[in-house]
């Protein structure tokens, strides 16, 4: 307790020069007549010049050093901290020296005393707190990570944090407009000015430090609570946003939340369900913490890119378990689009991947679904079609893993969006494969009878119709079909078809009065 009291008194002292920092450079060195007359505002500037930045590094890795002794153990606090510091110093010296791995860099004489007159001793110390506070974080995300059993995932993840922060850094500090550098930049790149090459070298040492870390510690250890790390990444993460506020970069304060901070506050969400033997048959497992990052950068896409309205009508709301949406098939790219922009939800779909030009686009588009938790197929029609970049020894594998993955996931409680008609009406990739009167493929009916099997319940299939090609675009949503263990899968695909083209939506015309009395009509 004692411990505890004396981590967040340090962290205070913390915050209060970072706040200090941010105020001289937000405000005296852009309003110097507001102090520079006063003898008082003359020494504390001077003082701030001199001392700012070694104040606010050194009291953060105090503050979390005390922490780490208490809540880990003196054994791990010292390797890390050992570790860290070696590693990080002797990457900067040669960085400095060489170049590499960063780039053509130098310090100033802002951050302290320069260790063989080029690295301020300061900096390794900003590579332990840092670095610690995001692997600790990653420990507590461990539950949301692929591969349990493996120690690297927390270390990939950790590291992840740690360059997420430089992200948002860097591009401050070669900021033509920023008065105040702890460090120059002798060369330029294309993000916001920095050379991607300092980014890969921050991963190479972070990675390494991390690794070697957990390695000499043999074990991970368990963490009641994230606060005091996340207090110690967020503020890192303020400040340097602050930074780059001060002179007009919004892009890396955008990148730095999305990508940093988000992930991290992840780690604050106590969740009993994740203790062992606590876990329910009936409880959702929890969600890897990149696929929901994906979703709400997809999701907030969606909503930026889709110009029109959106009239929206459902017949009851989704429900949180197991969840297939079977939607009609209008536009190749709309259709997901509007489904990501209204549903409140993670929302994962079937894709087909059978329609990329290259083996370089089928690399790609492997890669972003795996990332966001989308299964992947080839459609059957196309298994043996010229010119297909899979052989159909590839396209059978991947459509009997991509629906085996669907499978999984909708019966670990996830929402799935298939496309039972297989084709959209407007495809530019593989046109006039269908036409209206296709009959419904039993896709989304044999999925969710397996996941009910699988999951030993059943699973809600509800029919979804669209008009995404004109304005509004118009989603409506039906009752669901209950789909159990028993369903006959050819029957309820036939009843699917039904309520599907009951009442085929037909291109509306761009009318804003149309648009308000749908609206209307929904509400």
């Amino acid at each position: 307790m004692r411990a505890s009291r004396l981590a967040w008194a340090l962290y205070s002292g913390y915050v209060v020069a970072l706040l200090f920092g941010v105020g001289g450079i937000a405000i005296a060195l852009q309003r110097p007549d507001l102090w520079a007359h006063l003898e008082l505002g003359r020494s504390v500037y001077s003082f701030g010049m001199k001392w700012g930045g070694v104040a606010y590094i050194v009291l953060g890795a105090a503050a979390l050093f005390v922490y780490a002794w208490s809540t880990i153990g003196p054994r791990r606090t010292l390797i890390f901290f050992l570790l860290s510091v070696t590693i990080s110093l002797s990457a900067e010296l040669i960085g400095t020296s060489t170049g590499w791995p960063f780039g053509n860099y130098s310090y100033t004489s802002g951050l302290g005393y320069k260790i063989l007159d080029r690295v301020p001793f300061t900096i390794p110390l900003s590579w332990f707190t840092v670095g610690l506070a995001s692997y600790l974080l990653a420990l507590r995300l461990r539950r949301y990570l692929p591969r349990r059993g493996s120690s690297w995932p927390p270390v990939l993840t950790g590291v992840w944090l740690l360059v997420v922060w430089d992200l948002v850094l860097d591009p401050a500090m070669a900021h033509e407009a920023m008065q105040a550098r702890f460090w120059v930049w002798h060369q330029t790149g294309s993000y916001f000015g920095m050379p991607f090459i300092n980014f890969a070298g921050w991963a190479l040492t972070g990675m390494a430090f991390t690794a070697a870390s957990r390695w000499a510690w043999r074990a991970e250890p368990v963490l009641r609570s994230a606060s005091f790390p996340y207090a110690i990444y967020a503020a890192n993460i303020l400040f340097a946003s602050a930074l780059c506020a001060t002179v007009g970069l919004w892009g890396p304060i955008a990148l730095a939340f999305v990508a940093g901070l988000l992930p991290a506050t992840l780690a604050l969400v106590t969740n009993d369900s994740t203790r062992v033997g606590t876990r329910r048959a009936d409880q959702q497992e929890p969600e890897p913490v990149v696929e929901r990052i994906s979703w709400l950068v997809l999701r907030t896409l969606a909503r930026l890119t889709l110009r029109r309205p959106i009239v929206f009508r459902t017949a009851q709301p989704l429900p949180t378990g197991p969840t297939i949406l079977a939607a009609q098939h209008v536009h190749h790219l709309d259709d997901g689009r509007a489904l990501l922009a209204i549903i409140d939800r993670p929302v994962r779909f079937l894709v087909a991947l059978d329609w990329v030009p290259d083996r370089r686009w089928r690399r790609v588009m492997e890669l972003l679904c795996r990332t966001a938790g989308w299964p992947t197929i080839v459609r059957p029609r196309e298994i043996d079609r010229p010119g297909q970049v899979y052989s159909p020894r590839e396209a059978h594998r991947l459509l009997v893993g991509g629906l085996r993955e669907a499978v999984r996931r909708v019966a670990a409680g996830q929402l799935l969006v298939v496309f039972p008609e297989g084709y959209p009406l407007v495809d530019p990739h593989l046109p006039a494969r269908r036409s209206e009167n296709d009959r419904l493929a039993p896709g989304a009916v044999w999925i969710a009878r397996a996941a009910a099997a699988r999951a030993g319940s059943p699973v809600s299939v509800f029919p979804v119709q669209l008009e995404t090609t004109g304005s509004p675009i118009v989603v409506t949503i039906g009752e669901p079909m209950v789909v159990t263990s028993q369903t006959d899968v050819a029957w309820a695909t036939r009843q699917l078809e039904v309520i599907l083209r009951a009442s085929r939506p037909v291109a509306l015309p761009s009318d804003d009065r149309l648009a308000t009395q749908l609206a209307g009509e929904e509400r």
